[in-house]
């Protein structure tokens, strides 16, 4: 049987479920987050039907994005103090019932699952991301990887990065150092239709910094903060290099523990 690698972004996935928890009170909620978290795990399990699954966390700031900018991250709104002091109890979760769990310091959980999913893609293997997090498109670009919408039940593929921004995953970057997305901030002044209309004139992100021809608009506006356009893609693309110290053997998976 050949591998099916899961990947989890573990507080995209607890955090979702933990602010749809109706509790008396913070302890109860996160009591509640916990029983669903469990569910969803074992829904999202019975839909893959995995033979190796992580599970991986944030580590704690500052990272190499909060490094190039400094207030990367700042208007999230921060975890609630109650979940953050039971996140160890989460990971136990996982681990009591048979899956691997990684965090590190320093390391946000979108270069991890990215990094591995580019190793899974040169080893050949079907691989599903669990997470609503747009960032993850990038890597639809090959047909082994689905990003999967847990909540809404939707798996991402190549077809629908061009049906929802109307270029390959390949141009996401490009689109998303202009127009911006999340975390990411783009050009002030550029959105999602001022930064596709560039691209489909000039092709990619280096020919558009690089006009020198009479501009306007949105282009004049690229031109004027190209480093923040180039700031920004670097910001938007997930690493490929990481030295995780975890093999594909590690997160085999052989069922839940009763």
């Amino acid at each position: 049987m050949p591998p099916k690698l899961l990947l989890i972004d573990a507080l995209n996935l607890i955090r979702r479920i933990h602010a749809a928890v109706k509790a008396p009170d913070e302890n109860a909620q996160v009591d509640g987050a916990l029983s669903a978290t469990l569910s969803s795990l074992m829904r999202a399990l019975k839909h893959t039907q995995p033979t190796h699954v992580l599970v991986v966390f944030d580590g704690d700031p500052p990272t190499w994005r909060h490094k190039l900018l400094p207030e990367y991250k700042s208007h999230r709104k921060p975890m609630p103090v109650e979940l953050r002091n039971q996140l160890t109890d989460f990971n136990r979760l996982f681990r009591q019932n048979g899956i691997m769990t990684f965090r590190r310091n320093g390391v946000e959980a979108d270069d991890v699952i990215g990094a591995i999913a580019h190793k899974a893609i040169q080893a050949n293997i079907q691989t599903t991301i669990l997470s609503t997090d747009k960032i993850y498109r990038q890597l639809l670009g090959s047909p082994l990887i689905t990003v999967r919408d847990h909540f809404n039940k939707v798996d991402h593929q190549k077809e629908d990065v061009i049906r929802e921004f109307e270029v390959p995953p390949e141009k996401l970057l490009d689109l998303w150092a202009m127009a911006g997305i999340g975390d990411v901030p783009g050009v002030s002044g550029v959105g999602d239709k001022g930064a596709l209309k560039l691209l489909q004139e000039q092709g990619v992100l280096e020919q558009i910094i690089s006009f020198e021809g009479e501009s306007k608009g949105a282009l004049m506006k690229v031109l004027q903060q190209k480093e923040q356009a180039i700031l920004s893609k670097k910001l938007a693309t997930l690493l490929e290099d990481i030295e995780l110290g975890i093999s594909l053997k590690d997160m085999r998976y052989s069922g839940m523990r009763t």
